[in-house]
């Protein structure tokens, strides 16, 4: 995201490639400005070289609404583009935090996410963010072990996406939670094991059965996102 300080900026390498060579656009275009954290502008390009996109913020501009729960989205690892789909796809679905972890079932050596795996899953929301016209970018946190994240006590209301015939279909309270925050979580590919769902459970964990059908992992997360918000908040359903 650029560093909004001034009433001019330079855009971050990876939106100037966007503006220049997909969007193909040039001096005098109109464009939105967003910093990731909720401040939004109209602005218009002032000059464009072959790397660099300057733009004049014009006037500040209401961003859509963000949804009245903060929602931890806390994930286990899968692979490639399917990590990428899902972190896509909840930044669009207005989750605030991405909680990657590593489970008892989850398959996917460390290696394959040490490196530069956090960089690029927030590359990703920042152009999902940028796509949907979200001004909020989701904060992505470093893997941890799913005990970790059960444990912290801070994310509120527990939701934990259950396999089919684990729980029920529909086991949460209409309105909104109390706390104002909720983590809902989604295993890896393998699924949960019996410790997990029991630790879950002894965590005060709300069971969430997503339908009769095995859903792919990286589906289950925008499934299981789409059902809260029907039930937890009406901005989402229904915009500004």
């Amino acid at each position: 995201m650029p560093d909004i300080s001034g009433d001019r900026i330079v855009l971050p390498e990876v939106e100037a490639h966007h503006v220049i060579h997909v969007l193909r656009l040039r001096a005098g275009a109109d464009v939105t400005v967003f910093d990731g954290c909720g401040r939004q502008w109209r602005g218009r390009i002032h000059a464009v070289s072959r790397r660099e996109v300057s733009v004049d913020l014009v006037e500040t501009q209401m961003p859509l609404p963000e949804p009245s729960i903060v929602v931890t989205l806390a994930v286990g690892l899968l692979k490639g583009d399917q990590m990428s789909s899902v972190i896509r796809d909840a930044t669009a679905l207005g989750v605030c935090v991405i909680a990657p972890f590593v489970s008892s079932h989850v398959a996917l050596p460390a290696d394959a996410w040490r490196t530069r795996a956090i960089e690029r899953w927030g590359r990703i929301a920042s152009s999902s963010a940028a796509q949907c016209g979200r001004a909020v970018v989701p904060v992505i946190h470093d893997v941890v072990r799913f005990e970790d994240v059960l444990g912290d006590a801070t994310l509120g209301v527990k939701v934990m996406c259950v396999e089919p015939g684990a729980g029920e279909l529909v086991v949460l309270p209409d309105g909104e939670p109390s706390t104002g925050t909720a983590v809902v979580f989604v295993g890896p590919e393998g699924g949960w094991s019996a410790d997990e769902v029991a630790a879950a459970a002894a965590a005060g964990a709300h069971s969430l059965n997503l339908g009769p059908r095995t859903l792919r992992a990286e589906l289950a997360p925008a499934v299981a996102l789409a059902v809260l918000w029907e039930r937890w908040d009406r901005r989402v359903r229904e915009g500004p």
